[in-house]
């Protein structure tokens, strides 16, 4: 059943369609609600271009965690960050089935053109809601299925590289995340949106979010 989001109460924002870095940077500081002294991971960080935007967002007072499973996008990573004088961001090696995050550790989680990529997405929400305080935010951007970008062994097929909005919102919230913002266009790349969820504050972890069955 295709998810209904014109069902959800709360407001649905739009960006200019085109590419635009200086505003996906603003729309990002915004859908986060970062401030001075927290600390944020950019979860598949690529070569911390976004990773810089964060630790400025959080001051030197905060902390930025950059994932990633590569390591020559962890050297790429630290590169960065020197050249730019970036003194609180912490590069850290993840895997396909774990962020490399530890437990209760983000204040708020960014992924940008990562979700669609996980080989377990299942596993991945949990990991996720592990590393995340009570209350925390994380920042999905994605985009529709592409059948014209390059198919990623392992990677499930959901009619192209990319996933659906509505998609997303049924696995994240059934892991018991909650949607608290609906950006329908986002300045990244063609037909790109950006959904915001929490952590709830109270309650206990809905099925698929909690700890590991083993």
């Amino acid at each position: 059943m295709r998810f209904q989001i014109a069902a959800l109460s709360l407001a649905v924002l739009a960006f200019p369609a085109r590419a635009d870095v200086a505003a996906e940077r603003e729309g990002i500081l915004e859908a986060l609600e970062l401030a001075p002294g927290m600390v944020v991971a950019d979860v598949g960080a690529g070569d911390g271009r976004f990773s810089s935007v964060l630790a400025q967002g959080v001051g030197p007072q905060g902390r930025v965690y950059a994932t990633e499973v590569d390591p020559k996008e962890i050297e790429k990573i630290e590169s960065r960050a020197r050249s730019e004088g970036v003194a609180n961001l912490s590069a850290v090696v993840g895997s396909q089935d774990h962020t490399g995050l530890a437990a209760g550790c983000c204040d708020a989680i960014l992924l940008r053109l990562v979700y669609h990529h996980f080989t377990d997405p299942a596993k991945m929400r949990q990991r996720l809601w592990e590393a995340m305080r009570p209350g925390a935010r994380l920042a999905v951007i994605d985009v529709p299925p592409q059948k014209s970008w390059r198919r990623l062994q392992d990677v499930p097929d959901r009619g192209g590289h990319g996933i659906e909005a509505g998609e997303l919102i049924a696995e994240m919230t059934g892991s018991g995340f909650e949607l608290v913002r609906y950006y329908e266009s986002w300045p990244a790349e063609s037909d790109a949106y950006c959904l915001v969820f929490r952590r709830p504050s109270q309650g206990s972890a809905a099925q698929g979010a909690g700890p590991a069955r083993r």
